[in-house]
């Protein structure tokens, strides 16, 4: 039989490693709770040296729905389910073609999809403004959109997982007279379930707090998102209503936050998975 030698940490030493990462999480944490707490906050304590306030009050989250606050909440929630569904939707039909089929091109193609990912964003935001005003989508939802359902991350990371799936569960799926589509939905996704969920995860993050994009491409009160809607507070407050600024960045925080304790599991389960294969 063969030696192995199986690596182990002294009491110390992991006590050490428990010491620094509880140091991070409180680092990572403290920037977050200060905000909660100055959300909180009444006027005359907003300046007070305690992160949470004596007399805590309700009356910033009133102050900042007395605008346009709910109207940019609900453009950034529309936009990004609908987006986020588009991009997961299309992600999956395209890496189950780049992993199932054998067909001319197929490599050149992919190559492609992972040349995307190389290319900054920022390079075609140009173009696809100009675009965007000669079809007249200019200031609607369509335009924060649409040109972004392409989401070259999400084919890579699904198509990986695919790869990986066992063929004989599609073999088996196949004599018992199931077409591709019956084969996806009854046994792909469910074994991609880990991977889908972190995918919607980074999706839903990066189209919450977009915020270059909504800019270039909307103009009215009715358009904004969320992320434009708390730096239009800020300027028109002079930056110095820090409590109801406060109580927008913990409301626009909130439902990605949520969605993260929601799906956390499912994501664990895919960096385990990941590292046993």
């Amino acid at each position: 039989m063969e030696d192995r030698h199986v690596v182990t940490f002294g009491p110390a030493l992991r006590l050490a490693g428990h010491l620094l990462l509880g140091l991070l999480c409180i680092v990572t944490l403290l920037p977050m709770l200060l905000v909660v707490g100055t959300a909180f906050k009444p006027v005359d304590e907003i300046y007070s040296i305690s992160p949470w306030p004596v007399r805590p009050t309700l009356e910033n989250f009133a102050r900042i729905f007395e605008g346009s606050f709910a109207i940019y909440l609900w453009n950034s929630f529309g936009t990004t389910v609908l987006r986020v569904t588009g991009q997961v939707v299309i992600a999956i039909l395209a890496a189950y073609a780049f992993a199932r089929w054998e067909f001319r091109g197929r490599d050149v193609l992919f190559a492609c999809v992972l040349g995307a990912l190389m290319v900054p964003h920022t390079l075609t935001m140009i173009p696809i403004y100009l675009m965007i005003a000669e079809l007249g989508w200019f200031d609607t939802w369509t335009a924060l959109i649409v040109p972004n359902l392409a989401f070259p991350f999400g084919v890579f990371l699904l198509r990986q997982h695919m790869l990986a799936l066992p063929k004989e569960l599609l073999e088996a799926a196949a004599v018992d007279g199931a077409g591709p589509f019956k084969a996806l939905w009854s046994i792909v996704i469910p074994n991609l379930g880990p991977a889908i969920a972190g995918l919607v995860i980074v999706a839903v993050i990066e189209t919450w707090n977009e915020y270059f994009w909504p800019l270039l491409v909307t103009d009215s009160d009715r358009m904004r998102t969320i992320q434009l809607g708390i730096r239009r507070f800020l300027e028109s407050d002079g930056g110095e209503n820090y409590g109801p600024l406060m109580a927008g960045v913990t409301v626009a925080s909130l439902p990605v936050l949520i969605l993260f304790f929601i799906l956390q599991r499912r994501v664990m389960q895919t960096f385990v998975s990941s590292g046993i294969k």
